[in-house]
């Protein structure tokens, strides 16, 4: 009689078990299609912009992980672009090469369709930089695309950032200071004043008497 209470224990709390889940399954499900604008339950939401998780999507979510692997492609293809530009410079020294758009479009097409909006994303960060806000073939072929930072430093220094609201970052290693740096002035020091020697006397007719 005992062992048939305790099983029938059992299964009742397995059953709530199961029920407490397919609660809290229909409560998460209900709180996403709030936030769907084409559910027939949504509702404004209050966006707090100052808030650390403002435009990125839910922590753990595929949306996430589907972020940072993107973060990780954008910065390989940047820095390939890069070498590109630098094996293939029409002119121009480190860090300071440059290739005509025109000729960087030929070469880049068999290799990605994505030229233009990896140059604006590398002339973001101070990488490369043109003339105009965009760049069309023909149209801009003789445009020039300069690097402005040496491709060991860009090597280097660009990483992924691991956000999928950012992609890239630049990490910079701070320089190492040096005795030989001239000493600044503090901003609230005086200048040194000065002696000054008296004006020597004019002669005048009557001292030559």
């Amino acid at each position: 009689m005992d062992r048939i209470l305790a099983q029938k224990a059992v299964q009742k709390g397995s059953l709530m078990n199961n029920v407490n889940k397919f609660n809290a399954i229909a409560e998460q499900k209900d709180a996403s299609l709030k936030k769907n604008p084409y559910s027939d339950t949504y509702s404004i939401q209050k966006v707090d912009k100052e808030a650390t998780d403002y435009g990125r999507p839910p922590t753990g979510s595929q949306t996430e992980a589907r972020g940072m692997k993107a973060s990780v492609e954008v910065c390989n293809e940047i820095i390939y672009l890069c070498e590109i530009i630098s094996q293939n410079a029409s002119g121009g020294e480190e860090p300071h090469k440059y290739i005509e758009f025109g000729k960087l479009f030929r070469i880049y097409s068999s290799i990605s369709d994505k030229l233009v909006g990896m140059l604006l994303r590398a002339r973001k960060y101070g990488l490369v930089d043109f003339e105009g806000e965009m760049l069309f073939q023909r149209q801009d072929d003789k445009k020039l695309i300069t690097m402005q930072m040496p491709l060991s430093e860009i090597r280097e220094c660009l990483k992924p950032s691991g956000d999928p609201g950012k992609c890239i970052q630049i990490v910079k290693k701070n320089p190492i200071s040096t005795d030989s740096t001239p000493a600044q002035p503090k901003p609230n020091a005086k200048p040194a004043q000065t002696e000054k020697k008296p004006a020597p006397k004019k002669s005048t007719k009557s001292d030559l008497k």
